[in-house]
This record gives structure tokens, C-alpha cells and sequence, in this order.
């Protein structure tokens, strides 16, 4: 009866590893379609905001995004509202240009 439990139990844990992805992927080349992915510029006007090292854009209506940038301390921006300009890597937008 033990050795049924444990089979069962088992069976139970391994079917939950045959579950398919539900992002849609590209059957030729295994990558998310373009439609997904941000690419090129974007420009984004907001607050500036600051959280320990991390710094965020505020839009209006729309969940804070990460920023970082490579060029230009942010710290001079915090609390006010700009327009940034960059290019997205992952969920981050590195910010080139600040109006």
C-alpha cells in the first residue's frame, strides 16, 4: 500500500513537468515574435524617482519602470519631471538622453 502512495505521489509531481509554455514562440526559430519585444528608441516623459540605487520613471497611469544609464547621473533628475530617451535591454531602459 506504501509503495502505491509513493508511485502515485510521484506520478502527481512529474506530470506537473509537461506542462507547455504559454508566451508564443516562433516554431522556426524558437524566439518570441517582434510584436513582443521593444526595439529602437523610446522616449518616456515622467517623475524621477529613487529607491536605495535604483531609479525608476513615473508615468502617469502606467506602473514605474526601471532606469539605469551609463551617461548622465540620474540622482540630478529625482523628483523631477523629464522626458528620457534610450533603448530597452530586458525590462530596463537605459536612458541616453534626458529633455
Amino acid at each position: 500500500m506504501r509503495s502505491l502512495l509513493i508511485i502515485l505521489f510521484a506520478g502527481y509531481i512529474f506530470s506537473a513537468c509537461t506542462q507547455t509554455a504559454t508566451t508564443p514562440v516562433n516554431q522556426n526559430s524558437g524566439q518570441v515574435p517582434a510584436a513582443d519585444q521593444k526595439v529602437g528608441d523610446t522616449s518616456k516623459t515622467g517623475m524621477i524617482s529613487q529607491s536605495g540605487s535604483v531609479f525608476f520613471i513615473n508615468v502617469m497611469g502606467q506602473e514605474p519602470e526601471i532606469i539605469e544609464s551609463y551617461s548622465m547621473e540620474l540622482a540630478d533628475y529625482v523628483g523631477q519631471t523629464i522626458t528620457v530617451t534610450g533603448q530597452y535591454s530586458g525590462d530596463t531602459l537605459f536612458v541616453g538622453s534626458v529633455d
